[in-house]
C-alpha cells in the first residue's frame, strides 16, 4: 500500500475541494457581511469563487480542460452556494419563528433560486471562464515555442 502525499490528494479532488473551499468561504463571508451591490452577496460570491477557483487551478491535473475545469467549478459553487445560504438563512431567521417547517425551507429556496439563481450561475460562469482562460494562456506561455504551435 502506497501512502499518498497532500499534493496527490489535492490534485486528484481538486475540483470538489475547489467546490467545497468556495461554498464554505462564501457562506462564512456572507454571515459576517450579508450586503451587495447588485443583488445578495454579490461581492462575497466572487471572493469564494476566486479563492475556490484559484485552488481549483493551482492543483490541476494535466488531462483537465482549463475552461471546462473553470467553468464546472464555478457554476456548481455558486448554486451551491446560494443554496447554502438559503439553509443557514432558514436555520437562524426561520426556525425561531415559523418552527422547523420543511415545506417552508422549499419555499424559500425555491425563492431564491427564482431570484438570484441566474445571476449566480451567470457569475459563477463567467469567473470560471476567466480564471480557466487566464490559467491557459499562463501555461501556453510556459511551453516552448515549437511544441505550442504543433498544439
Amino acid at each position: 500500500m502506497v501512502a499518498e502525499t497532500d499534493s496527490g490528494f489535492a490534485q486528484r479532488y481538486n475540483m470538489l475541494i475547489g467546490v467545497l473551499l468556495s461554498v464554505l468561504i462564501t457562506n462564512v463571508l456572507f454571515l459576517i457581511l450579508p450586503t451587495g451591490f447588485f443583488f445578495i452577496g454579490d461581492i462575497i460570491l466572487v471572493i469564494g469563487s476566486c479563492i475556490g477557483l484559484f485552488f481549483t487551478f493551482k492543483y490541476r491535473n494535466e488531462y483537465q480542460s482549463h475552461i471546462k475545469t473553470g467553468v464546472i467549478v464555478g457554476l456548481v459553487s455558486s448554486i451551491l452556494s446560494l443554496l447554502l445560504i438559503g439553509f443557514v438563512d432558514w436555520i437562524i431567521y426561520f426556525i425561531p419563528v415559523y418552527g422547523a417547517d420543511v415545506l417552508l425551507l422549499l419555499q424559500y429556496l425555491l425563492f431564491l433560486l427564482m431570484n438570484y439563481g441566474i445571476m449566480y450561475a451567470i457569475v459563477g460562469v463567467i469567473l470560471g471562464y476567466l480564471f480557466g482562460n487566464h490559467y491557459k494562456k499562463k501555461e501556453v506561455k510556459k511551453t516552448p515555442y515549437y511544441i505550442s504551435k504543433t498544439i
